[in-house]
């Protein structure tokens, strides 16, 4: 809007200055010359007017009209804030008259009236020598034919001012869907699909518009139908799965107890991978809102993860950093981070940092172990994917585990991050905005 502004401004400037140049100077310069020429007649030949006191007014207008003849006793004093065109005036009267010329002014014209007057003393000449005499001429400050190359200006000013308010409405008239559409983007950029949009306006906007809302239900047809597909998969898995665990644990652990322990172990890893799915296809959205104090909220996470036998190094701040966030949603990322970072690490504790202040909220979950090679990094939140492209049990779960991470860290509008810590492990972060 600022450009198109700017562009308007340039555009009338320039508009300005070529009609000014082209019509008005000309104009104005045309008048000076007449005015001038007359002060020349009446200095070379007085008689053509007469002096004010004997002036009756009822003579016939001709070139000479509305100049008068000042006497030696009238009360003048220089001339202060004149419109441009007598500035004109001046210049052109010192150029023919090769002498410098000072305007002078009254408050009255010489009949009584309060109307100001401009003065001025020629020198008279006799054929081409001065007389060292000078002539008073006068003429009203209000003389007709004065062009004031001033109002112009003003009327630029004017029509520039008109036009930006013009603009201005007519660019947030023509912003206002665009604005719209603007918004449904963040909506589905934040996990939920807005409403249809009103396919309207112009024809490229309205063709815009409707592949738009063509997008959003065929996205939205699409992750239901995604949702329904491994919700009903994971659904009908966990149900044998049961049984299967059921019939196991119910045979005699006598004659084999380490294969029992072992099949027992796998069906766990089994159920959580399909819960770990089903949570993936809901999908995310954002819970309730609230208060929360993120020192007390992350002490929850940390006290339940050390009863479990995980060795967490963290030291609540003795300040408060209270955000309105969704609390499920904190504990589940913490919860990952946490999980992962014991899982990935070299056996050693973990810690939990967070930095809170006006401007940011971090908190951070470092561990020590190799790392993760520099190209997996990008690719780390992605659904399924696992460094290990193998995807052997050993190296981890379903790999879905920091895509719901992800998920739930878009819904809410934070950003998380997996870095390499350059004495070795890995800085996991969530920053809350």
């Amino acid at each position: 809007m600022i450009l198109v502004g700017l562009g308007i401004f340039f555009l009338q400037l320039i508009t300005f200055i070529i009609f000014f140049k082209q019509m008005v100077m000309p104009n104005v310069e045309t008048r000076v010359n007449h005015f001038v020429d007359a002060l020349e007649k009446i200095r070379e030949n007085p008689s053509l007017l007469r002096l004010a006191g004997e002036f009756d007014g009822t003579e016939r207008e001709n070139e000479f009209t509305g100049f008068i003849l000042g006497s030696p006793d009238l009360k003048i004093r220089p001339a202060e804030w004149r419109i441009p065109f007598w500035h004109f005036v001046d210049d052109e009267i010192e150029e023919r008259f090769g002498v410098p010329i000072t305007m002078w002014e009254s408050d009255h014209d010489p009949y009584g009236h309060d109307h100001g007057h401009y003065w001025v003393d020629l020198p008279v000449v006799w054929g081409k020598h001065k007389t060292g005499k000078s002539i008073r001429i006068g003429f009203s400050q209000e003389r007709k034919g004065c062009l004031n190359p001033s109002v112009l200006l003003l009327v630029f000013l004017a029509v520039f001012f008109l036009s930006m308010v013009l603009v201005y409405y007519l660019t947030r008239w023509l912003l206002m869907p665009i604005n719209k559409l603007r918004g449904a983007v963040g909506e589905m950029a934040m996990g939920s699909y807005p409403k249809p949009l009103p396919e309207k306006g112009p024809a490229e906007f309205s063709s815009l518009v409707q592949r738009f809302n063509w997008m959003v239900k065929s996205v939205q047809n699409l992750t239901e139908n995604r949702s329904t597909m491994l919700v009903g998969i994971s659904h009908d898995l966990k149900t044998p799965l049961a049984r299967m665990r059921l019939s196991i644990e119910m045979l005699s652990r006598e004659q084999s107890p380490e294969l029992v322990e072992g099949i027992i172990d796998d069906l766990d890893v089994m159920d959580q991978m399909i819960s770990e799915a089903m949570e993936f296809a809901r999908g995310g959205k954002q819970g309730k809102l609230e208060l929360t104090d993120l020192n007390r909220a992350i002490t929850e996470v940390v006290d339940r993860k050390v009863r479990g036998g995980m060795r967490v190094g963290w030291r609540a701040d003795s300040g408060q950093c209270k955000k309105e966030i969704d609390l499920s949603a904190l504990h589940r990322i913490l919860s990952n981070y946490l999980d992962n970072g014991y899982r990935y690490g070299d056996g050693e504790s973990l810690e939990v940092r967070l930095d809170c202040s006006p401007e940011h909220t971090i908190i951070r979950v470092l561990n020590r172990g190799m790392g993760i090679p520099e190209k997996d990094l990008k690719n780390i939140f992605q659904p399924f994917y696992r460094v290990d492209e193998s995807r052997s049990d050993k190296s981890g779960g379903s790999g879905l585990g920091l895509a719901i991470v992800k998920n739930l860290a878009d819904v809410n509008g934070w950003k998380v991050a997996l870095n390499n810590r350059t004495a070795g492990g890995i800085e996991a972060s969530l920053q809350i905005t």
